[in-house]
């Protein structure tokens, strides 16, 4: 790891291994008119901010090894932004990728924060990145000795909602299904005075409250649960999604759900501050990024491949032209031929493709990783890098310094649904159902090595 984001935050510790902590709050709301991220069927840009959105970013040291760990409020991180992110990190704190934890809280009701040549928020982008640099710049110069603490308490948010109806599986209400009933809280407090500096809190649930008809830029019921704990405590609130790929927001569809939710889901937090075990002895910060690959599908026979792409372009051509398909929407349209466009580069590349590259993030601070993955992943693959974790405190997280798509669990292939037809792919080729295994064995790899480095 590199020392060289270290330097500043040394100065202030009292003895080497001592956890130093800063920590600020920054808002990020977009322009109203700004292109909205997380449903397809949007036409237009926001026409309002219900409310604000926010960064908050913690600079973490233990005197030697340094992270940054941010909380978004918006959607995720697109491949070309983090590119953007880590670069403007380097230069600024001199802070590798493997260093910046990046989490976004995946409202569905924030930008599009993609960043090619023709993205629609691209100057929105562009200035987001150095507001993150500089606010880990400005909680870097406030760090200070701190103490760490954890707690669980019960809470539930969201339900499954890969429902079957009719014989088929749909996004509904799963009251059965597997969900999230816990909310993990991680208590950052001033080790001289017992102040928070901030509290972090998992649960798994997706930020959709608010449907594709909403044109409000919003936190959601992430968002609203963050202002409840800033409210009710000193310093900042940060949402870390959980592995919530098949959990929705329940209940769902109107702002008082937006309300609803937050307040239950922040009033389990601030509980949970009260009900904190003792702090952490060893504050020793181990940070890494284990790279593998997930299992794809086998590439077509090239005339296969052609005249999919010829079918789909005119098919999309038409739809463009004020038609309509028969058989999908204009966004599946898109999909569809995007991955047969990528499927015949691969095959007129001649190099084969050999899998989905993906990694594991983790972020150790003494006996407590926060593990994130740049995917959608299924609740259940979150639940056993949870049971087999070496760490005593594990935090799966998703929407992690990268966005790949959605990783379901093996079962979820033969039933179908959205989430299968959304799930990852690479080169045109979506992941099999093999990805699971692959998921959870090379995750808990990558957490062995981070407990190795703890002590």
């Amino acid at each position: 790891m590199r020392e060289a984001g270290a330097s500043q935050a040394v100065e202030g510790a009292m003895t080497m291994g001592e956890l130093l902590v800063g920590a600020v709050r920054r808002n990020i709301t977009p322009p109203v008119g700004a292109t909205m991220a997380g449903y397809a069927g949007r036409d237009h840009g926001a026409e309002g901010v219900h409310d604000e959105l926010w960064l908050r970013a913690l600079f973490l040291c233990d005197g030697t090894n340094c992270a940054a760990l941010l909380c978004r409020d918006l959607l995720y991180t697109p491949n070309e932004e983090m590119d953007l992110l880590a670069e403007t990190f380097e230069r600024r704190l001199g802070l590798t990728r493997e260093q910046i934890f990046l989490a976004n809280t995946h409202t569905h009701s924030g930008p599009r924060t993609d960043y090619r040549e023709d993205s629609d928020n691209r100057a929105y982008v562009a200035a987001l990145a150095e507001i993150c640099a500089g606010a880990v710049e400005e909680a870097r110069a406030k760090a200070r000795p701190a103490t760490l603490s954890v707690a669980q308490r019960p809470v539930q948010a969201g339900v499954n909602r890969r429902e079957l109806r009719d014989g088929n599986i749909v996004l509904g209400v799963n009251l059965e299904g597997p969900c999230d009933r816990l909310v993990d809280v991680l208590s950052f407090t001033d080790a001289g005075s017992g102040q928070p500096l901030a509290t972090l809190f998992r649960h798994a649930v997706h930020g959709v409250v608010m449907g594709s008809n909403n044109y409000l830029i919003s936190g959601d019921a992430p968002g609203a649960a963050e202002a409840f704990v800033e409210a009710n405590l000193p310093g900042v609130a940060g949402f870390l999604a959980g592995a919530s790929g098949n959990i929705n927001a329940h209940p769902r569809e109107a702002l008082e759900h937006v309300a609803l939710l937050g307040r239950r889901l922040g009033a389990a937090a601030v509980q949970g501050t009260t009900e904190v075990g003792e702090p952490l002895e060893d504050a020793t910060i181990v940070t890494l990024r284990h790279e593998f690959k997930l299992p794809v599908g086998a590439l077509p026979p090239e005339d296969e491949v052609r005249a999919a792409v010829e079918d789909l372009a005119a098919r999309m051509e038409a739809v463009e032209q004020g038609g309509s398909d028969p058989d999908l929407s204009k966004w599946q349209l898109e999909r569809n031929l995007r991955h047969a466009r990528a499927q015949l580069e691969a095959i007129e590349s001649g190099q084969g493709v050999s899998g989905l590259p993906i990694f594991a993030q983790v972020l150790a601070i003494g006996e407590v990783a926060l593990v994130g993955w740049p995917a959608e992943v299924f609740f259940e693959i979150g639940e056993q890098v949870r049971a087999g974790s070496p760490f005593a405190t594990t935090l799966p997280v998703t929407h992690v310094s990268g966005a790949v798509g959605y990783i379901p669990i093996a079962s979820a292939f033969d039933e179908g649904g959205y989430e299968i037809t959304a799930r990852a792919h690479h080169a045109g080729l979506g992941i099999t159902a093999e990805a699971e295994g692959v998921m959870v064995r090379e995750t808990l790899a990558a957490l062995e090595t981070a407990v190795k480095g703890v002590g």
